[in-house]
Parts: C-alpha cells; sequence; structure tokens
C-alpha cells in the first residue's frame, strides 16, 4: 500500500469540483469549529467549489445544520448541504423493511430523529419488532458493557437493532465517548442482529451520489470524499468510487506515530484493492 502525504489540503482541492467532507473530527470536535476547518471552507468557497457535509449523526439534516450555525458559530454559505446517517436510516426505518413498531435506545437528545419516524413507538421490547439504537444513554460515563443485561433481554426476544449512527467513538473536544455504532458492536459479539445506516455503508452514499450526479456533477471523478476514520470515511468513499483524503490527526490521532503505523492501520480497515492513502495532517 502506497502512502502519499499531501502538503495542503487547500491546493490539492483545486482540482475538484465538489467536496464531501466529514463533519465531527474534520470540520469539529463537538466543543468548536477547528480554525484550519474554517479556512479551508473559505478557501473552497473562494474557489467556486461546493461543499457537502456527510455525517454520522443520528439527528436530522435541519437539527444539525442548526447546531453548526446558532452553536458553533460556522457560516451556512460555506456548505450546500448535509447528509447523515439519521435520515438515511429514518427512510429506511419509514419503508417498515424492519417491522412495523419499535424501541428506542438512546439519549433524549435524539428524540428530535424520532419525530420523523413514521411508525409506532413502544416503551415495551415485548411488543417491539426491532430497536432503533441512537446512542448511549449517557455517553459521558457509559461503555458498551453496560447494556450487557438490557442486550440479553433484547436476545431473549429476538429484537434486531437499527444503529443509526456506525461510529464507535468520537472526541467531544477532548474527551473519548462512545457512540452507538460501539453498541451494536458489542451486540453482535453476544449474537445479536446489527443493521447500520450512515457510512461506511452503502445506502447513505447511494443517496448522496442520486442527489449530487443529478444536479451538480455527472463524473464522479469530481469528487473528493475528505475524512478521518479509515473504516467509516475511508472505506465508504473506496467501496463508491471516490477519491478521498485521510485527516491523520483525527479519530486515529493516538493510533498513528509514522507511516508504517498508517499502513498497518490501513491494512485492517480497507480492503486490498485500495493501492493508495492520501493524507494529510490537518484540513489545512
Amino acid at each position: 500500500m502506497e502512502i502519499k502525504k499531501i502538503v495542503s489540503a487547500t491546493e490539492f482541492s483545486l482540482s475538484y469540483r465538489i467536496i464531501l467532507c466529514d463533519l465531527w473530527g474534520v470540520i469539529h470536535n463537538g466543543v468548536e469549529v477547528f480554525s484550519n476547518a474554517k479556512s479551508y471552507l473559505e478557501a473552497m468557497k473562494e474557489n467556486n467549489i461546493d461543499v457537502y457535509l456527510i455525517s454520522n449523526a443520528p439527528r436530522p439534516e435541519a437539527v444539525v445544520r442548526n447546531g453548526l450555525i446558532n452553536k458553533l458559530n460556522l457560516n451556512p454559505e460555506l456548505f450546500k448541504k448535509i447528509y447523515t446517517s439519521g435520515d438515511t436510516g429514518t427512510q429506511y426505518i419509514n419503508s417498515k423493511v424492519h417491522g412495523q413498531s419499535y424501541y428506542h435506545l438512546g439519549p433524549e437528545k435524539d428524540y428530535d430523529l424520532l419525530e420523523n419516524i413514521n411508525i409506532q413507538k413502544t416503551n415495551d421490547i415485548e411488543t417491539s419488532e426491532f430497536v432503533v439504537c441512537t446512542g448511549l444513554y449517557n455517553d459521558n460515563d457509559e461503555h458498551p458493557e453496560d447494556y450487557k443485561n438490557i442486550f440479553e433481554d433484547f436476545l431473549k426476544q429476538n429484537l434486531e437493532i437499527v444503529c443509526v449512527n456506525p461510529d464507535e467513538i468520537v472526541y467531544r473536544g477532548q474527551a473519548r465517548i462512545y457512540c452507538a455504532g460501539a453498541l451494536g458492536k458489542y451486540y453482535e459479539k453476544l449474537g445479536g442482529k446489527v443493521t447500520y445506516y450512515g457510512k461506511p455503508y452503502p445506502e447513505i452514499y447511494d443517496f448522496v451520489m442520486t442527489d449530487l450526479l443529478s444536479k451538480d456533477t455527472t463524473n464522479k471523478n469530481e469528487i473528493l470524499a475528505i475524512g478521518d476514520s479509515l473504516k467509516t470515511d475511508c472505506l465508504g468513499a473506496h467501496n463508491s468510487d471516490l477519491d478521498f483524503l485521510f485527516i491523520k490527526n483525527g479519530i486515529h490521532k493516538t493510533e498513528i506515530a509514522n507511516d508504517d503505523d498508517l499502513v498497518r492501520i490501513s491494512k485492517a480497515n480497507l480492503p486490498e484493492t485500495c493501492k493508495t492513502i492520501m493524507y494529510t495532517e490537518i484540513l489545512n
């Protein structure tokens, strides 16, 4: 596997018409927008390159947009649209491919997503056909193993978990927290069935590409995907036949000390058909 370091993400991006960029870990850390990322977005706008954001947030696009603008003070003119795993999962849930009633596993802050789900929500797992997982009840203190008892109850009912955030961890500021994807992996370890919506799974990319190829470009070669997770952002982009740029100082920042580490972790998360990893330290 070949490793290519990109000195300037801005200069590298100028050969593309569209940027499909990850959000948490690349643009912000849940607490603030990175100054370098803001400068990058401003440079893209100055060069008439459209930026679309793609996020594994278990929230509706409007809620994520509102948080970026009003909480993190990001200028809405710096991006065109946000695609979320929450919206993608909602479309499939509403089509009743998983059943007609669900139990919600996740915090109250994710209730806005449930408002868009048009099937019955129950508070009793015995009357639920599946579980919608948006995250841990308290991600500040809890770990996936804390859910062993409730997961064993799910298994007794043979309940599938529909996970609308495949991310396993993120950094909120400097704190490392678990996400819904970590619960999904633990449930699978216990023998449960899990369906994921979001990166790197194809449904969100199918939606994005149908949207972009219908209105902004007719050529995938004009799109650059950017992200900080090899197992979600980079794998999803690779599987969708998109060029991608890996942000090294993101979710893998404690794992990669040198290029040998990058090669090792890349091989562990990407298929052998991925021959080249283009990376930069930060979105600069």
